[in-house]
């Protein structure tokens, strides 16, 4: 029996959870988004001297881990595919797509989350109600998505160029 390409699955035999992690598309989208998201942990640790693991997780900030995690992804595709390969401008199209959604609906619903906060904020001072704070930092400033978009193609530039393990 000869194996198959790696990534090929032609039965439930071939199928390893662990697979993808050979792969350079993974390792560089994954690496970019975790790091982006490490930075974004420690500035806020460096500027308020506090620990506060649920930055980890949190969305908006500088870098955006989305557009680094999506342009990681469209990169090494591009650089292990060709950049004028189907699966290339699949990844492109959906980078732009979530790059676009950050810098806009998710930035505008934070500005209104900030407004609503704002209005009840003002209300408990004259006739005091329950109203859960709402999340803010929803969004990316265009500066926040464009520095994201820098550091994840870096990323996968390194991975692509210096981890060899896809072949």
């Amino acid at each position: 029996m000869t194996p198959h390409p790696m990534g090929v699955i032609r039965n439930w035999q071939d199928l390893n959870a662990f697979e993808i992690v050979r792969h350079p598309w993974f390792v560089s989208a994954f690496l970019a988004g975790g790091l982006a998201q490490l930075a974004k942990f420690l500035r806020l640790w460096r500027r308020t001297g506090r620990v506060d693991f649920s930055h980890l997780s949190s969305a908006g900030g500088m870098p955006s881990a989305h557009a680094s995690l999506v342009t990681a992804l469209s990169a090494a595709v591009g650089l292990t595919n060709g950049f004028d390969s189907p699966e290339a401008m699949i990844a492109v199209g959906f980078a732009t797509i979530t790059i676009a959604d950050a810098v806009s609906i998710r930035r505008a619903a934070g500005e209104q989350a900030a407004l609503v906060n704002r209005i009840v904020e003002r209300l408990n001072k004259t006739a005091p109600f329950e109203a859960e704070k709402l999340e803010e930092s929803l969004g990316h400033r265009r500066r926040e998505a464009l520095a994201g978009v820098l550091f994840g193609f870096l990323v996968a530039v390194f991975v692509c160029g210096v981890w060899d393990f896809w072949k």
